[in-house]
């Protein structure tokens, strides 16, 4: 296994167990209507408290963690691309959807940007009474136990997420994003300041041992 490969690897780890606490929050499920053009922010809680912004579009977005973590997600040629930025460490990883299937890790656009996705043949099951106080509607979650998720019915993402009966996610803010996105130049701002970058897709290949 080749460098860039190991450092893809090792950086997924490290965000999954970033994650460990709110893994739930972001399941590995597949949601039936992705937001974009909308700024969000939240707060995800769990072993840590850790807040996050999330600016997306139709193509492009950023989110941003409050421990270090950049995530920048663009679409070429109808393929996601991703930038995983350490701010700790100084590191740009650039990976391709495709070759992060590849190498075992299935983090994806959705499960990034939806906040939640449910897994084929989950159900939604809509409660009796709206949350006048979070305007947002609960919904039991079918096939997964004791999760409940409350729907902003105009934006159609979670206002939050409780499991077991505990907020693991909260939306603090949201509203539409009028802006175009140039991750491009986020990026280059990167570069400026003498982070390491390393393509991934230069190493991981069909024949790569």
């Amino acid at each position: 296994m080749k460098r860039s490969t190991i450092a893809v690897s090792l950086f997924f780890l490290s965000w999954i167990f970033f994650h460990a606490g709110m893994v739930r929050a972001e399941p590995s499920m597949a949601f039936p209507v992705l937001p974009h053009d909308m700024y969000m922010e939240g707060t995800y809680y769990g072993k840590q408290e850790i807040t996050f912004s999330l600016s997306v579009t139709q193509d492009n977005f950023v989110k941003i963690y409050s421990n270090g973590i950049v995530i920048l997600g663009e679409k070429e040629k109808g393929e996601a691309v991703y930038y995983f930025i350490n701010k700790n460490k100084k590191l740009i990883t650039k990976v391709s959807q495709g070759n992060l299937y590849r190498i075992g890790e299935f983090g994806n656009w959705n499960s990034i940007v939806g906040l939640i996705n449910l897994k084929p043949g989950t159900q939604l099951v809509k409660e009796k009474l709206f949350d006048d106080k979070k305007a947002c509607m609960p919904y039991e979650v079918r096939g997964e136990e004791k999760i409940r998720v409350c729907m902003n019915d105009t934006y159609y993402v979670p206002i939050y997420i409780e499991q077991d009966g505990s907020v693991i996610e909260r939306t603090t803010r949201l509203e539409p994003f009028g802006s175009s996105l140039d991750t491009a130049d986020l990026l280059a701002n990167y570069l400026r300041e003498k982070y390491r970058y390393i393509d991934a897709d230069d190493d991981i290949a069909p024949d790569t041992d």
